[in-house]
This record gives structure tokens, sequence and C-alpha cells, in this order.
């Protein structure tokens, strides 16, 4: 069974009222998101009282969850908006975590509250972020099949880093024309997928940080990797192209998400199995009065 298709079944068992599911979906994900608000906040405490409400943010909105949406995208989503509310009401400011504005949690679809106007009337827009999200999640996919990795990595830097053409070159000893052409090659590549979807058409402008596109790669973490893949990383056990590629993504665009699983693995070999069981129970104690309130 895919991974996706064993998330869609445990999402579908918690919708169902099941609490050894919902005890099992905050296993898997408490390790990963504790690690991210840590890196966030100095209080461990702080940290996991935001995530025990990431928990029940979750729970809270699965009316109108979108399936299509990995749950741990949507989980990072909840958390991400629930810092921002936290340094907002210390500081009495707006602040941004992954590019991300307070105020723009509605524009990336975490909602805690059932089904309104605006969430209808958003309907048409969504199905068009899936497929942008799919487009692009796609075209990575295949660039590490086919270990495009170059062409991936200057992406990365033009869409998350928002770097120009003259930096990106010199950063990778090539020259602004070889970025060009990769800007070229990868435009049209959107584009013909894009046509097939009936999606807006794609300029080279939307290679850049401040773009739409930019803004769903980050909150989407289209290039995120595989819990999988980061695992084999910390063992070794990848080859010299794929640890270049994990070492960039993690390390120099600075990916937090996948920087947060690589703490969570690296603490699974310390393996303090106490904490992860005491942790795991705090949060169910805290969240599962909500389950019985999910509308099945």
């Amino acid at each position: 069974m895919s991974e996706a298709s064993a998330e869609q079944l445990l999402i579908e068992s918690v919708q169902r009222g099941d609490e050894r599911a919902w005890r099992d979906l905050i296993s898997r994900y408490q390790g990963r998101l504790a690690s991210f608000a840590r890196r966030m906040l100095a209080d461990r405490d702080e940290a996991e009282d935001l995530v025990q409400d990431t928990f029940i943010g979750l729970l809270r909105s699965l009316p109108t969850f979108d399936g299509s949406r990995s749950i741990e995208t949507y989980l990072f989503a909840i958390l991400r908006h629930k810092l921002h509310d936290h340094f907002r009401r210390q500081r009495g400011k707006r602040v941004s975590i992954d590019g991300l504005e307070a105020n723009e949690a509605d524009e990336i679809g975490v909602s805690e509250s059932g089904p309104d106007d605006a969430a209808i009337t958003r309907e048409s827009l969504d199905a068009q972020r899936a497929a942008l999200v799919g487009l692009l999640r796609d075209w990575v996919e295949r660039c590490q099949i086919e270990r495009r990795f170059q062409e991936l990595v200057v992406v990365e830097m033009l869409v998350v880093l928002g770097m120009r053409n003259k930096e990106v070159a010199a950063d990778l000893d090539l020259t602004e024309t070889a970025i060009a052409g990769v800007k070229f090659r990868v435009v049209e590549q959107w584009r013909k997928r894009a046509l097939a979807l009936a999606l807006p058409e794609f300029g080279e402008a939307d290679l850049a940080r401040e773009s739409s596109i930019g803004r769903v790669w980050r909150d989407e973490g289209v290039s995120c990797l595989k819990r999988s893949t980061l695992g084999k990383y910390l063992l070794g056990a990848l080859d010299e192209d794929w640890t270049r590629y994990v070492e960039f993504h993690a390390d120099v665009a600075g990916c937090t998400r996948c920087r947060a699983n690589l703490d969570d693995l690296r603490e699974e070999e310390r393996a303090d199995a106490k904490w992860r069981d005491a942790f795991r129970e705090k949060c169910f104690a805290s969240s599962v009065g909500f389950l019985s309130k999910v509308e099945h």
C-alpha cells in the first residue's frame, strides 16, 4: 500500500471516530511537529502545547478536510498558523514563518470551523490549487527519477530562495545563459501540462519567491523529501547525487519541515521512548473529546 493510501485510510478511520486510529495518527506525527515547534520556541513546554493545539485543530477541521492533501502538509500548516498567533500575541506584531504571513491562513486552506459561504465560493480555486500542486510535485518527482538534480536545485534557488539568475549562476559555477536555459525549459514543461489541466499559463516571472507558485511551493512542501529518503540519508545509504540534493534541500534551501523530520529521526535513534509515549497520551487526552464532535 502506498503512503498516500495509508494516510487516506487513517484519516477516514479518524473521521469515523476511531480512537485507536487517532492515537496512531498522533504517534506518527507528534515527533516531527514537536521538533519543528522547538526550532521556533525556546520553551519546550510552550512548543509541546502548540503541538497539542495543532492536533485539536486537525480534528476541528476534519469536516472540511481536503483528502487530496497530505496529513503532514496540513498539520505543519496548522502548526505554522498557531506559531504566528503565538508570536503575534507575545510581540504584538505580524511575523513570518517559512514566508507565510499570519493573515494568510485562510489562503492556504487552514480552517478550524465547519463549512461556510467563503469556503464554498473558494471551491473552484481550491481545485485549481490542487491541480497546480499535483503538476509541480509530478515535475519534482520526474526530476528525481531522471536524476535531473541540478535543474531541481536551480528552480528551488529561484522559487524558494528568491535568488536572481546572476546569483544562482555564481553559486553553481554556471553561466547566466545556462540558468536562463533551465528557466525556459521548465516553464515550457509546466505550460504544456497546465494547458491540459486548464490552468493559467506560466511565465518566467512565476519562477520567483514572491509569485503565487513560490507561495504554493513553500506552503505545500512541493519538493519535501519522503521520510524514508531522509532515513536512508542518515544511514548513509543514498548515493552521492541524492546525498548532495538532500543536503542542499535541508541546509541550503533551509526546508524547516525536512529539518524537523531529520531531527525527529535522530531523536528516534536516541530512543526516548518514555517521552514519546507520555507525549502521545498527553496529546490524545487533550484532543479525544473533540473526536466525538467530528461530523461523520
